[in-house]
């Protein structure tokens, strides 16, 4: 594995402290450095993908974006490529979502009409608190029925490719497994390209 922002200290930490933190997760884990980081500070907005639930029959993630810089995003949307689980998709509930399977099994979400602003970093409530990353959450719900082989425990569950209003993210090169006593798998830190 290599040194990513996947330590839990630092998936909701401004971006300006995560090379430090990430540094310091690799040098604790004995992983190797990736040069360029894959957490870099110039990246302003990152997605996390948790599997929250692993049934037999259904399987449910949620969905954060959380936005580190002053910018806010206006009209949203992102594209997410989940080749072993999208033909299990069932349902968004707090975004618009759509299958589309003649897009290489990609998933489209936006902000429903209203709602579809992702507010820029913003200071806390008093000068000592920290910054505040604008953010929004769904969660999505998948069906086992059209993919009873699915594995979620072993990766299946999380996305292949992501995009951002465009923009590829970039995806860790290992994912988080679960620890066999726990319904919560783990969290996938998604990181948008500035």
């Amino acid at each position: 594995m290599h040194a990513q922002c996947s330590c839990h200290q630092t998936l909701i930490v401004p971006f300006e402290n995560r090379t430090s933190k990430a540094l310091e997760w690799a040098s604790m884990m004995h992983f190797p450095v990736t040069k360029p980081l894959h957490c870099p500070d110039n990246c302003g907005v990152n997605l996390n993908w948790h599997i929250h639930l692993d049934y037999r029959s259904r399987w449910t993630a949620r969905i954060t974006l959380f936005n580190w810089d002053d910018t806010p995003f206006d009209d949203w949307f992102i594209a997410i490529q989940i080749k072993k689980a999208h033909a299990g998709f069932e349902n968004v509930y707090s975004f618009n979502g759509t299958k589309l399977p003649e897009m290489n099994n990609t998933i489209f979400l936006q902000g429903l009409p209203g709602l579809n602003y992702l507010m820029g970093e913003v200071n806390g409530t008093s000068p000592q608190d920290p910054r505040v990353p604008g953010k929004q959450q769904t969660m999505i719900s998948f069906s086992k029925k059209k993919t009873p082989r699915i594995n979620i425990p072993k990766g299946d569950g999380f996305p292949t490719k992501v995009l951002f209003n465009g923009e590829e993210c970039v995806l860790p090169t290992q994912f988080p497994t679960a620890t066999g006593h726990r319904s919560h798998i783990s969290l996938l830190p998604l990181f948008f390209l500035s």
